[in-house]
This record gives C-alpha cells, structure tokens and sequence, in this order.
C-alpha cells in the first residue's frame, strides 16, 4: 500500500519542488497521513473537481496549478478558495500540486506538446541567470504553417484558438513553445524561431508578433496544459502498480468560442 508522503516524497524525485519560481506555492497544498489507492490529476481545483473526487472517492488530488498563490487570511465558506479548503479537509482527500516546476521539466506540458509535435534539439527558450528556464525550442522537419496547426489540433485539448501573422503556405523549421500564458516570451521566441505556440497571448504582445515577423499559435491556457498529466502519471504508474489514476472528466475550459446565432434567439 502507498501512502500520501510515499507518493509525495516520489513525486519530488521526478520533479524537485526547488525548481519552481521564486513567487510559486508548488508542493502539498493539503496534506494528510494516509492510504493512497486512487489518485485524481486536475488542471486546478474548482468545484467541479471537488464534486468529482468526493464521487469517485479518491484518497488525493495532484494538480498543476496550486490551490492558491496569494496567502490564506481567512476561511470562510462562502468563499474561493477557502471553502475548497474546508470541503477537501472535511472529505480528507490531500492535494499536491506542481506548477512552475512542472513546467521547466521534461515531465512537463511544454516538453509534452514539443514532443508531439516532433522537436528534435531542443533547447531552453529562456536562458538567463536567476529565472527558470521556461519554453523550449526546436528544429521541425519542414512543414506548411497549415499542416502544424492542424497537427497540434490533433493533441491539444479543446480550448480558444488563435492564429497571429499567419501565412498558411509557409514552411517552418524552427518551432519554439510555452504551455499556459507565454505572451512575455514573445521577443526570445522571435529571436530563435518562425513559429510559436502558447497561451493567453494579449493584445500587445499579438502586435509585437506581427512587427517581429513572428507567426504565433494560441492555443489557449487550458489546452496547453490539459495534458500535464501524461509523463507524471506514467512514472507513478511504474512506481505504485496498485494505484489507480484518473483524469478529472468534469474539468473543461472556462472559454467557449461564440456564436453570432446565440443573440439572434
């Protein structure tokens, strides 16, 4: 049998808690001294989520994004995140999460999409002394700008998609990425490669893209990093056999792309 500090302790082999950034809340956000026989992976902790595993009866939640970065000063019910809190302690369910450093690891979302989509020689896309080193890019066998987006289509999760300075015939051999928001990176993607895929690009830095000559995919937060479960959940799968692991289903992203037809109703 495993228990919460066995998997914890295992989990901080895979990816040292060290590694996130110095603002991050990475680590046992819940903990609790237990049996562990079924454990959930959520993006975040929501109330859908604690629906879900209080359903599913699970003993622990691993997520990527913490449950809160900004300190606890009070509980109180009625509110977020406290009454996630009081309702995962009251079910005795722990969580642990793995956020920034999950990101700059090679178990992460970024080193999974830059996987999939075929990157051979990769590299940091941030290289500088006292900050992670988030992103990564690559080399790409050559392939029409079109031909990439629809291949990443094929194994991101469903989430708003944006396309920035794009040229659907042009063929691209150096593809840089960063999973969640990667909008500040756009000036080190420009600099390395022809083509980036991100998150929550805002509108300046979409501008910054075009002047750069950059062409950027955002494929939204949520579906860059849906998939962080992929690696962690196969190295918990050689390391504990008997434990069950489960993707939260309930979990969808906050953005759904409008339909002029839903104000003519």
């Amino acid at each position: 049998m495993a228990s919460f500090r066995r998997v914890v302790e295992f989990l901080k082999t895979v990816v040292p808690e060290g590694m996130q950034d110095s603002w991050d809340n990475s680590g046992i956000q819940i903990g609790f001294e237990k049996e562990v026989n079924r454990i959930l992976f959520a993006l975040s902790i929501s109330d859908s989520v604690v629906k879900e595993a209080v359903e599913k009866k699970v003993d622990m939640i691993i997520t990527h994004h913490p449950v809160t970065i900004s300190p606890v000063k009070f509980i109180d019910e009625s509110s977020v995140p406290e009454k996630f809190y009081l309702t995962l302690i009251k079910e005795g369910i722990p969580v642990y999460s793995m956020h920034t450093n999950l990101d700059v690891s090679p178990f992460g979302p970024t080193a999974i999409i830059a996987e999939k989509m075929g990157l051979k020689n990769t590299m940091p896309l941030v290289v500088q002394q006292g900050v992670p080193p988030y992103g990564l890019v690559g080399e790409i066998e050559p392939i029409p700008q079109k031909e990439l987006v629809k291949r990443l289509c094929n194994f991101l999760p469903l989430d708003v998609r944006r396309v920035i300075n794009y040229e659907p015939e042009k063929v691209v051999r150096k593809v840089s990425v960063c999973s969640g928001s990667g909008g500040s990176l756009i000036e080190n993607a420009a600099a390395v490669s022809e083509f980036y895929v991100t998150g929550d690009v805002k509108y300046h830095d979409a501008e910054l893209a075009v002047m750069l000559g950059l062409t950027v995919f955002d494929a939204g937060h949520f579906g860059t990093e849906k998939l962080f479960s992929e690696k962690i959940i196969k190295a918990l799968k050689e390391r504990f056999p008997e434990i069950t692991f489960l993707n939260a289903e309930s979990e969808k992203s906050p953005f759904e792309v409008s339909d002029e037809r839903i104000y003519r109703s």
